[in-house]
């Protein structure tokens, strides 16, 4: 019982006597356990969660590293808009190639998506930096608990120093995204690779030399063995024939009675003259408005040069031309996009590092004793709780009583032995 009420007694700490003494002793103690919390190395290390540095460390590799690659580099971008940011490049004049400038604008435009995750990674190690407060190990929890008041203030210089230092951090890693949209290096040794094979990507048969090849092979090839689409054309080209043919004897059998024979005028303007064309709602009274022309009549349906465009609310079909611009704009921002993706998942949590957890390590001691060493509220700081004190001397007075009981039973002891 002695040995329990004793260390029960060290917990509670001694009365103070040099309050800046004891006072300088604390904040030392403190800074190094924050320290020791970030780095890992802290005596008692925690085992139901992830702090400090381990929380630190997932953060990084985890949480922002996910989310880096769950962003798609074609996200938000359909062709429509790759076809559209092509033509806006080009202005006025057809373009014979694709313009880099609208490589340039629509992979600037997916690059600024990797921002918003990056200040949240920032948020997170702010957040995390603030509650290792709370995970600085049992001999300083002890202390925060004696001193009510310097456990305050402490916090409040943490939470000040954390503070200050996150517009700075924020604007570094605003500045990292800023210096990959500021120059896109189409020069890149992994961009590169694929830039190299844009020409063979747009080899289409549109070149002169596949069109000679092309007029080779139809010359080359016999009649009989036409494409299937050819010989529907004109098998529908010879029904007509045969059609308008049997409807113009038909016609002229039918007035061989009432009239007499045609005369070589009219058998000449119905060799040399085409059918006159009829619309849809003159067929239904063709007894009355007979066409002139020696009243042939064409069968033939009239053909439209100029048809009706059709009312089609879904996205038109790209051209050839058209898919292969698109799918090499597409693929060389896949490329880029990459690149920078894994530069500023290195880059970031490097900066958050630096400007951030690095330099709170570094300052914060010289904060905690520019702010609270000081021998005007030294006083005032180290005023202990009551509880605090009421506890530590039940257990001095129980620690007194029990050696005193020791003392009595060694004596009692003693004088039975002689």
């Amino acid at each position: 019982m002695a040995t329990q009420f004793q260390s029960l007694l060290n917990s509670y700490g001694e009365d103070v006597s040099d309050k800046s003494q004891t006072l300088l002793q604390i904040i030392t103690k403190f800074a190094s356990a924050y320290c020791s919390t970030i780095e890992g190395t802290a005596r008692n290390i925690e085992t139901t969660e992830l702090c400090g540095g381990a929380r630190i460390c997932y953060i990084f590799h985890e949480t922002f590293g996910r989310t880096l690659d769950s962003i798609h580099p074609l996200a938000g971008l359909s062709k429509m808009d790759i076809l559209t940011a092509i033509r806006n490049a080009t202005g006025p004049r057809p373009a014979l190639f694709v313009p880099e400038v609208s490589f340039e604008l629509l992979v600037k435009r997916q690059i600024r998506r990797l921002e918003e995750p990056s200040l949240r990674c920032v948020e997170l190690i702010h957040e995390e930096m603030q509650r290792i407060v709370q995970h600085c190990g049992n001999e300083v929890q002890q202390e925060m608990l004696r001193f009510p008041k310097l456990h305050e203030k402490i916090v409040d210089v943490v939470t000040q120093l954390l503070r200050r230092r996150l517009p700075h951090t924020n604007v570094m890693v605003e500045n990292i995204v800023a210096i990959e949209l500021a120059y896109i290096n189409t020069k890149h040794p992994d961009f590169h690779k694929d830039a190299a094979l844009v020409p063979s990507l747009l080899k289409t048969d549109s070149d002169p030399y596949s069109q000679m090849n092309l007029g080779q092979r139809r010359a080359n090839t016999p009649r009989n063995h036409m494409s299937p689409q050819v010989s529907a054309q004109q098998q529908q080209q010879n029904n007509q024939q045969q059609q308008q043919q049997q409807y113009s004897e038909a016609h002229e059998q039918n007035h061989v009675g009432e009239n007499s024979t045609p005369s070589m005028a009219s058998t000449w303007l119905s060799n040399i003259l085409p059918p006159a064309p009829t619309r849809p709602d003159s067929i239904e009274n063709s007894a009355s408005n007979t066409p002139v022309h020696n009243n042939i009549v064409s069968p033939v349906k009239p053909v439209n040069l100029l048809p009706d465009m059709p009312v089609n609310h879904n996205p038109r079909r790209l051209t050839d031309k058209e898919q292969k611009d698109c799918d090499v704009i597409e693929r060389l921002i896949k490329s880029y996009f990459y690149i920078v993706r894994k530069s500023i998942q290195d880059s970031v949590p490097k900066a958050i590092m630096h400007f951030l957890v690095n330099y709170v390590k570094d300052n914060l001691q010289s904060e905690l004793v520019t702010h609270l060493y000081k021998s005007d509220r030294a006083e005032t700081l180290l005023n202990e709780s009551d509880h605090i004190a009421v506890r530590r001397k039940e257990a001095a007075d129980m620690l007194k009583a029990l050696t005193r009981a020791n003392h009595i039973i060694s004596e009692i002891r003693e004088t039975h032995m002689w």
